[in-house]
């Protein structure tokens, strides 16, 4: 079944994001743009999941969420010595949006694989799978960022279609 939404009509963080998610097992995303602020939205939906978000975006992101990612990757690779980062990195770590996005990277629930601009070119694409707990699953295509602002600010459209033949296109 095809739907169609858009921001003139209804916030797509309520009408689309969190209402699919709310079942979901995984999400795949490609995002032109990606900010931990999405997490402000859909943290909780996407914590609950069992599997696993994996989005691919572009090498513009914000400073503090590389900077997040960065601690992450060092917790993962057990580099520790004596101090802990949640000790060290405190005053960062305090925005809620910042503490999803760690606790997701080092829990190996979310990864993120940046293509950068200056060899792949400019990553624009929009698009997500979404797999439900049943195996079901629908897909997505559209304007839509997985930022908080691409959400609730932007006027943007987005193009669901839950067909077998979509769902492996995207």
């Amino acid at each position: 079944m095809i739907s169609r939404y858009s921001s003139r009509h209804h916030r797509l963080d309520h009408a689309f994001l969190n209402e699919k998610l709310k079942h979901a097992a995984s999400y795949d995303r490609i995002a032109g743009y990606f900010c931990s602020s999405v997490f402000e939205l859909a943290g909780e939906s996407i914590e609950n999941m069992a599997g696993k978000v994996r989005v691919v975006c572009n090498s513009n992101l914000r400073p503090e969420d590389v900077e997040t990612a960065s601690y992450a990757n060092i917790k993962m690779k057990q580099e520790w010595c004596e101090f802990l980062p949640e000790e060290k990195y405190s005053d960062m770590l305090s925005a809620s949006r910042l503490k999803k996005l760690y606790n997701l990277l080092v829990t190996n629930k979310l990864e993120v694989k940046v293509v950068p601009d200056q060899i792949y070119g400019l990553m624009h694409g929009k698009a997500g799978v979404i797999t439900y707990k049943d195996g079901s699953q629908t897909s997505f295509i559209g304007s839509i960022n997985e930022t908080k602002r691409a959400y609730t600010v932007n006027y943007e459209m987005l193009w669901e279609d839950d067909s077998e033949e979509a769902v492996n296109w995207v």
